[in-house]
This record gives structure tokens, C-alpha cells and sequence, in this order.
């Protein structure tokens, strides 16, 4: 049978993480630590000097039917173009699923950055977060996994939108960029 492959966006405390199927919806990247589509009551603002950042978004992939033999060679990228505008960019990384960390910081304000230190103490990788636009159809984020049967399965891939002084303004599109997962099935 051809495995039905889900993204689930992974909420709160490691104790009791929330899994919420993305796959045919958008995910808006703020400062709340939870799946919304449309909320604009928590927005990243726009600083007087540096950088603020969304709470990080942390995707995993979910076989709800199992595939005849393996799902493998699990990969996450971008279009390639930041359509975000002016002073927004976003990072990207992935870590294990026992490595998890709930995503923290200012609500209506700003998110914690993510690096090693934050996210788990060293269990990035890349260790440095990389400009998720430069991971392209061409040039993908690897992600390590695989799975023969039902469930959760390769690592989390996390981003984080970031905003610099020079922004402009205003509420985002609610999907002004598509984030794509791909695999092999045999």
C-alpha cells in the first residue's frame, strides 16, 4: 500500500507536545507557541535596533499509512526566493525528536534566537542555522529518518522567521512562502 505522509507542527512543552496537521493548511510563523493560520494579535515586531525573531516553527513528518517497504531520503526546501520583503529572512535547521524544545520568548514581540544554545543545548544541525532560502529543489536540507511502519518519523526541522530594523510594516500574506518536505517511497 502507498504510505499516507503527513507534516504535523509540533506546540508546547516536551512533556505534552501538541501535533497539528499542516499538510494542506498554512502555518503562521509569530510570537505565540501554537498552529494559527490567520492570528495577528501576535506579531513580530519590528525593533528599534537588531533583530527579533517568531517563535521557531518545529515540522516533522507522520506516516498515518505505513509504506509496503521504507520511506528514506527525507528532504525540506524552499522555492529559493525570499518573498517575505525587506528585512525578513528566515533560518532553518533540524535535531532529533528526543531533543524537542518548546518555543520561547515575548509574545507580540519576539521569539528566542534559535541556535545551540537554545535549542537544546547542541543539538542543531547544522549547528548554525542556515538562510533557509539558499535551500532550494536544487540544494535541500537532508533531514536524517526513515520509517517501515506508522508514526512520527525522521527528525524535526525547524525555522524561524527573523526581522530586522529596515522591515516594512504590516501584517504578512498569510502564505507568502511555500516550505516543501520530499522523500523516496519503495
Amino acid at each position: 500500500m502507498v504510505a499516507t505522509i503527513t507534516i504535523n507542527r509540533l506546540t508546547g512543552a516536551s512533556g505534552s507536545i501538541t501535533e497539528t496537521n499542516i499538510t494542506s493548511i498554512n502555518t503562521r510563523a509569530n510570537t505565540i507557541d501554537s498552529h494559527t493560520t490567520g492570528d495577528t494579535s501576535n506579531p513580530i515586531e519590528i525593533p528599534s535596533s537588531g533583530t527579533n525573531y517568531s517563535f521557531w516553527v518545529n515540522t516533522q513528518l507522520d506516516a498515518t499509512v505505513a509504506p509496503d517497504n521504507l520511506v528514506d531520503n527525507l528532504e525540506w526546501f524552499t522555492d529559493g526566493t525570499n518573498g517575505y520583503g525587506t528585512g525578513i529572512g528566515c533560518v532553518v535547521a533540524q535535531a532529533a525528536r528526543a531533543s524537542y524544545t518548546q518555543a520561547t520568548g515575548t509574545g507580540g514581540v519576539t521569539g528566542i534566537v534559535l541556535n545551540n544554545t537554545n535549542y537544546s543545548g547542541g543539538t542543531l544541525t547544522p549547528s548554525t542555522p542556515v538562510d533557509a532560502f539558499g535551500k532550494n529543489t536544487g540544494a535541500p536540507l537532508a533531514v536524517t529518518g526513515s520509517t517501515t511502519t506508522t508514526g512520527a518519523f525522521g527528525n524535526i526541522v525547524i525555522y524561524q522567521v527573523t526581522v530586522a530594523t529596515n522591515a516594512t510594516p504590516g501584517t504578512k500574506p498569510a502564505s507568502p512562502e511555500t516550505f516543501t518536505w520530499r522523500y523516496d517511497e519503495t
